[in-house]
């Protein structure tokens, strides 16, 4: 294993290097960052998974031109289930379009297992 390979321990770390990653459209970077099965939710509730998804995500994002710029440093919560889920507060900006939202992560084993951007509410 390479040290481009390691990822890291520190959950919002890797929640950072994904986002920087989306907004790079660099997929190389993004596979060492999520598991082979990550699960890429979209707010109707469909999910995309692995590779396929990964590339189906950037592909749309740079359709829209769409580019996620982090707003706070973010969450982190360890899960009775054994997941660390991380929360960081963001812009979404779609061309000319700026939305408040917040990019949500589920990591397992120091990988990304699930990402999605959700509505921004109060309680985030």
């Amino acid at each position: 294993m390479s040290a481009s390979d390691v990822v890291t321990d520190q959950p919002l770390d890797t929640a950072r290097r994904f986002i920087a990653a989306f907004n790079a459209r660099d997929a190389e970077a993004l596979r060492k960052l999520v598991s082979e099965d990550v699960e890429l939710r979209k707010v109707d509730g469909d999910a995309l998974r692995g590779e396929d998804g990964l590339r189906a995500l950037l592909t749309a994002a740079d359709d829209l031109d769409l580019r996620l710029v982090p707003l706070r440093a973010g969450t982190v919560q360890q899960a009775s289930d054994g997941a660390t889920r991380v929360a960081i507060p963001l812009r979404e900006l779609i061309g000319p379009d700026d939305i408040e939202r917040v990019a949500e992560f589920e990591l397992r084993d120091g990988r990304i297992v699930a990402f999605a951007v959700r509505p921004y509410t109060t309680t985030n």
